[in-house]
């Protein structure tokens, strides 16, 4: 662990603080620097709709915006059917500003039906996770999905029962043909509501689905709808656009809810920001490791993804604290990177931690994995010093929330003595 004061340098707590740990999701503030050094806070990344109306054909050219609901894809079919005017189209979802697996190297393949670990497409719908909203009678459960999934395939069904230990299932497939199936199971009580979230797979395909369905409520058939790319000849009109949030909102959302596609679509984006630049994982590696060396330089570092799932990440607590200072200290988007961070007792995944201090004393991410608890911020202390601290730990399977006491601990001790 290591605890540095923001404003003068001084070490204030140092304890092998050049050794490499496993970070868990404190990984995501390296990616949140990354994309502000290379996108720019403000920057928005486009989904591009195209037509060519000598083809009778209309592209949808992903390029890894996060976030993208479906009101967005309602409002871009709503300029296209305008600037179109009927009509009979192809329609093409262009994926390949993604050359890379939608999954990254060190992910579990045990996680792939967890909510934290959705595949990383080039177009999203949301985070691609469906939210499942299941309700009950006396006899039976019905489901409703949001958002809705048009080659959505809901397999099996939820029991009524009165059983103490009740609990309904939701079981993601079709990884293999990227079509979205759900098998569902278990029980819940008569008279109930209980919300699921679960991953699905196909997310491209479901978004140009989606797209389709607006179009023909505005009188545009659509004759087909299938993946492709876009022609390099000319002739292509740019019909709609759909245009993300700024990365500063992408970057907090990320952080304070710890969301894993994001930070990988970011890590990929970035990459891909500059002329020749690959949009792939490894390449965003690449790039956020030469920031890290550049910002504390410690042997032996290694990024396998952008989010922190990977548990072939391995960094030191002194190039977090690094990352930190650096981001927290910028005078172009300091109070940007500042505010994507969750608040003690307040929001994200600190909501519930260090309650006991000031609202905004400390601001912060938190990783865990099933062996790994980190911590990583910015404290203002009782004392006025502003701290950038890191706290790195590897324990025994079961004691992450034993760490997790221990860390914020440390942190009380901080605040009170400085």
């Amino acid at each position: 662990m290591q605890a540095v004061d923001a404003e003068t340098g001084e070490v204030l707590l140092d304890s092998r603080a050049d050794e490499l740990f496993r970070p868990a999701s404190t990984v995501k503030l390296i990616t949140t620097l990354l994309a502000f050094r290379t996108l720019g806070p403000s920057s928005i990344i486009e989904t591009d709709i195209l037509a060519d109306p000598a083809g009778s054909t209309i592209y949808i050219v992903g390029a890894g915006a996060p976030l993208i609901e479906p009101d967005d894809i309602e409002r871009a079919a709503v300029e296209t059917a305008s600037a179109l005017r009927g009509g009979s189209w192809d329609l093409v979802f262009d994926t390949s500003a993604f050359a890379d697996s939608n999954r990254c190297p060190g992910w579990d393949q045990d996680d792939w039906s967890r909510v934290y670990c959705p595949p990383v497409e080039a177009l999203t719908l949301g985070d691609n996770v469906l939210e499942l909203v299941l309700t009950s009678d006396r006899s039976s459960v019905s489901v409703e999905e949001y958002p809705e999934l048009p080659g959505l395939e809901l397999r099996g069904s939820v029991a009524v029962g009165t059983a103490r230990d009740w609990e309904p299932t939701a079981r993601p497939e079709g990884w293999a043909t990227s079509e979205p199936v759900i098998t569902l199971g278990g029980s819940m009580p008569p008279d109930t509501t209980v919300v699921v979230y679960v991953p699905f797979a196909g997310a491209p395909r479901q978004f140009a689905e989606v797209f389709a369905n607006e179009l023909e409520t505005r009188d545009l058939r659509v004759t087909s709808v299938g993946g492709g790319q876009v022609p390099s000849d000319e002739g292509l009109t740019r019909v709609a656009v759909i245009r993300s949030r700024p990365v500063y909102e992408i970057a907090a959302q990320m952080n304070k809810w710890s969301m894993n596609v994001v930070a990988e679509l970011l890590l990929r984006a970035s990459a891909g920001s500059h002329p020749g630049g690959q949009a792939t994982t490894r390449a965003g590696c690449d790039m956020a490791g030469r920031m890290l060396q550049e910002l504390q330089g410690v042997d032996g570092a290694q990024l396998a993804d952008g989010s922190g799932l990977s548990r072939l990440n391995r960094i030191s607590p002194s190039q977090l604290v690094g990352v930190l200072l650096d981001g927290a200290g910028s005078l172009e988007w300091g109070p940007e990177f500042l505010a994507s961070l969750a608040v003690n007792g307040v929001d994200g995944t600190m909501a519930t931690r260090l309650s006991d201090l000031p609202p905004g004393a400390f601001r912060g991410k938190t990783g865990s994995l099933g062996d790994t608890a980190s911590l990583a911020g910015i404290l203002r202390t009782s004392g006025g010093r502003t701290i950038a601290l890191a706290i790195m730990c590897e324990v025994p399977q079961g004691a992450v929330h034993s760490a997790r006491n221990w860390q914020d601990g440390v942190v009380r001790e901080l605040y009170a003595c400085y």
